[in-house]
């Protein structure tokens, strides 16, 4: 029993260890006093006066109209479904 409890010490006090050593994502990839603020404006700038945010609105608008497209046409193909006749024709 006390080795047991040892063992799921050790086990929780490792897991701990592991996952702080883990980046936490995007915001461990600044290391300034100021955050990251500053960059995402510069790169927001950015992108509105070089075409990159146009290209990506059209690129967006494009994967739009082609999903419901495709989506119009997998509703037409689909067969209907059988309507439910009474009490019987349910499940639960």
């Amino acid at each position: 029993m006390v080795l047991r409890i040892i063992a799921g010490a050790l086990a929780a006090s490792a897991i701990i260890a592991l996952s702080a050593s883990l980046p936490a994502g995007p915001a461990a990839a600044c290391n300034r006093m100021d955050g990251c603020i500053h960059e995402s404006q510069i790169e927001n700038y950015g992108m509105m006066h070089d075409g990159r945010m146009g290209a990506a609105m059209r690129n967006g608008r494009a994967s739009i109209e082609a999903f419901r497209a495709f989506d119009a046409t997998a509703r037409q193909q689909r067969p209907p479904r059988p309507a439910a006749s009474g009490p019987a024709g349910r499940r639960f």
